[in-house]
């Protein structure tokens, strides 16, 4: 797995900030997905890798092989396999909970890679394990890495996909206070090699993107 490998490597290679937490800077995207019926059906994830990373993509991977700055159709698949082939224990960095219960999510379906103006995207769907009517409930998407290797950014204000006629969507930015502040800044002073004492730190750091159904 590639995310695998970039994390064991630290990006020594191309990035000049490899020694603080966080390593790897993901512009994220995220949405509910719901069917015909008007039921969640589960999210739709989409990943764009900051300048660094998709540079040690394109030499780890030997992509563009013509040198001409462009990946072709055989490029793009070796970073969809790679980037949405998971470990078992691996959730994708991406969290749901409905009505304050944490959801067990599918592995990638519907998966795909593509260029925005040269940074290396991901895109996939998690399913849930059955359609859920969530009708005056409330869901609750997050998108973080426990040791906050990665720091993930919310592009949108959020997406539904799909019949969701009474449902709000919102985003909950990452505001930091004090104790928040102090604590990147002491992350900041470790090492790739390093982990935090805390192994679910980056939730302290995710936003949120929050879906109310009436």
């Amino acid at each position: 797995m590639i995310r695998s490998f970039l994390l064991a490597c630290g990006l020594s290679v191309f990035a000049p900030t490899v020694d603080a937490h966080p390593h790897i800077f993901v512009d994220a995207d995220g949405g509910f997905l719901f069917n015909d019926s008007g039921e969640l059906v589960g999210v739709r994830i989409f990943w764009l890798y900051d300048a660094y990373s998709t540079l040690f993509l394109y030499d780890t991977l030997d992509l563009d092989k013509d040198g001409d700055g462009e990946l072709d159709a055989a490029d793009l698949e070796k970073v969809r396999q790679g980037e949405t082939t998971w470990d078992p224990e691996y959730e994708g960095d991406t969290y749901l909970w409905i009505a304050g219960q944490k959801q067990k999510l599918s592995r990638p379906l519907k998966t795909s890679a593509r260029m925005v103006e040269g940074r290396i995207g991901v895109s996939f769907e998690l399913h849930l394990q059955a359609p859920k009517n969530i009708r005056g409930s409330r869901a609750s998407l997050k998108l973080y890495d426990p040791i906050y290797y990665y720091a993930y950014s919310i592009l949108s204000e959020g997406r539904i996909f799909g019949n969701a006629s009474g449902c709000h969507i919102s985003v909950k930015r990452f505001d930091p206070d004090e104790q928040t502040a102090a604590l990147q800044k002491e992350l900041s002073t470790l090492s790739r090699e390093e982990l935090p004492e805390n192994l679910n730190v980056g939730s302290k750091f995710a936003e949120e993107i929050i879906l109310q159904c009436v």
